[in-house]
């Protein structure tokens, strides 16, 4: 609405400049020919126009009176008036049209919707029936339009045909290189689709599509965000094999996998030349780091863009019962694993007992989607 202000101000400033400056010009031009013609006729003690009128001269009624000059001076006067009127006019309609045309373009945009994102989960053959099923059975099933599954291997025992699941040509193995190759072909997928961003999630994650959304609207649109949790306190510390095969130490923040994180869009397309293709899985190698460190050090050591911290996603690496119940449905990921050699999970009240859901994943999620069919009711807090 201020750049809307200033242009009006700007083009009503500039019309009355051109109109009064057009008015001036020909006002100084009419008294410099009157001066003229006035000392004209004294010399020649005539009028211009004697020969047909003998006497006095005409007074200013007469259609005839002209000081100096003959009737068509005035007639040329009087046409470059109204030919700078016109252009005055024609300046007016122009700069009104492109005001117009500048409304269109900052018409406000409508707000984000969950359609707008492209949440990846990653998992392996192995985790389909211990760790996917969960996630199917929860979360995923409020957002199933919007999750991509990337996993190394179909699987004919677990209903997937109705969801989008990615069988990648990665290695089922743990290693950096076969994490890296399932994110690069998330990264891939994502650009090749219209999505605005891009959120990533383990197979042990509960996502919050609400707090999801809530926390991605608070950005601007168009610009460079990398959003999550590191799992240090510190930046790491790496060794980046130079073209020479020497190395160079490099320091960068980068948010776990395991907690989830998100990227937008614009920040998305200014890492292809290190992520698209294969470029992602040698840039991994470059530093000799999994996927979600090879993410960060992109962001970060290519691009200059800081991860912004956010406290609102968890990993299983960090105590998950500091958080209360209270305080679950701001939370935009959750996770569940061992802490210390005891099991870490929310801490929540819930007709699903620890040993029956020891993961707290279905307790969570009737308390936020309370009209779950297999819900209890009424769900306790």
């Amino acid at each position: 609405m201020m750049f809307l202000r200033r242009v009006l101000v700007a083009l009503c400033g500039a019309t009355v400049t051109f109109f009064l400056v057009v008015l001036v010009d020909l006002q100084l031009r009419i008294q410099t020919r009157e001066k003229s013609g006035a000392i004209g006729a004294a010399g020649r003690g005539v009028w211009s126009d004697s020969r047909t009128h003998p006497g006095p001269p005409p007074g200013p009624s007469s259609p005839q009176y002209s000081w100096g000059q003959p009737q068509g001076r005035g007639n040329a006067l009087s046409s470059a008036l109204n030919r700078s009127l016109a252009a005055l006019e024609q300046e007016i309609k122009y700069r009104r049209d492109r005001l117009s045309g500048l409304r269109g373009r900052v018409t406000p945009r409508p707000p984000l919707q969950l359609s707008d994102i492209f949440i990846a989960v990653k998992t392996t053959g192995r985790f389909h029936s211990s760790r996917l099923a969960l996630l199917l059975e929860t979360w995923i099933s409020r957002t199933k339009d919007h999750t991509y599954i990337f996993t190394d291997r179909e699987d004919k025992d677990l209903a997937l045909k109705d969801y989008k699941v990615m069988v990648t040509n990665c290695s089922s193995e743990y290693s950096h290189q076969a994490l890296s190759c399932k994110m690069s072909a998330e990264y891939d997928v994502f650009m090749a689709s219209s999505k605005e961003w891009f959120c990533h999630v383990d197979d042990d994650n509960y996502l919050n599509p609400c707090a999801l959304l809530r926390v991605l609207s608070a950005f601007p649109p168009h610009s460079d965000i990398y959003i999550g949790k590191p799992s240090l306190d510190h930046p790491i510390r790496a060794f980046e094999q130079l073209p020479d095969n020497s190395t160079r130490e490099v320091r960068f923040w980068f948010a776990t996998g395991g907690a989830g994180f998100c990227l937008s869009r614009k920040l998305a397309e200014k890492m292809a030349p290190w992520a698209s293709g294969p470029q992602f899985e040698q840039s991994s190698a470059v530093i000799r780091l999994p996927d979600d460190c090879t993410v960060g050090f992109i962001v970060e050591q290519r691009l200059g863009v800081p991860l912004l911290h956010s406290p609102l996603f968890h990993s299983h690496l960090e105590n998950l019962q500091l958080i209360s119940p209270q305080q679950l449905p701001q939370q935009v990921t959750l996770s569940y694993g061992l802490f210390e050699k005891e099991m870490n999970s929310v801490e929540i009240r819930g007709a699903f007992s620890p040993d029956t859901d020891p993961s707290r994943f279905k307790s969570v999620h009737c308390l936020l989607y309370p009209d779950t069919h297999w819900c209890p009711r009424p769900f306790p807090m």
